[in-house]
């Protein structure tokens, strides 16, 4: 894949999940896989830790790297959470959907689906199957 492609669905797994009130604090190992129109890409997995401020704050999903990334409409009703998300990219290029999925207190299932706007590299749509579990506590 060509890295800046690479690049702007990284952003991805960078997004606000919504910190249900039961998600524990500790080392999470996430995993992300981003689909798109005839391409399947490999899982990729990293390791975060989540602190109780992470949780309380909202940014226990968020990564500080890309500050061009909006978060609305995030909603959590119960288990089940979703939000809208919108992301700048290089130049006018810029990315947007909606994720929605299920938090536990040992992790959580999210399924973003987006579009590129305009289409990047001739792709236009993607969807990222994101899962965290767990580890334990932080090291």
């Amino acid at each position: 894949m060509r890295p800046l492609l690479t690049a702007a669905l990284l952003v991805l797994t960078a997004l606000p999940a919504a910190a249900a009130p039961t998600l524990q604090p500790g080392l999470y190992d996430i995993s992300a896989q981003v689909v798109m129109k005839g391409m399947q890409m490999p899982v990729m997995t990293f390791r975060q830790c989540l602190t109780d401020q992470d949780i309380a704050d909202g940014k226990a999903y968020a990564a500080t790297e890309n500050k061009d990334c909006m978060i609305s409409k995030l909603s959590e009703s119960g288990n089940q959470v979703s939000y809208d998300f919108n992301c700048a990219l290089r130049g006018s290029q810029r990315m947007a959907g909606r994720a929605s999925g299920t938090t536990h207190a040992n992790g959580y299932d999210v399924l973003m689906s987006g579009r590129f706007v305009p289409p990047m590299q001739g792709m236009g749509e993607f969807s990222q199957k994101l899962s965290a579990k767990r580890l334990g506590a932080c090291q």
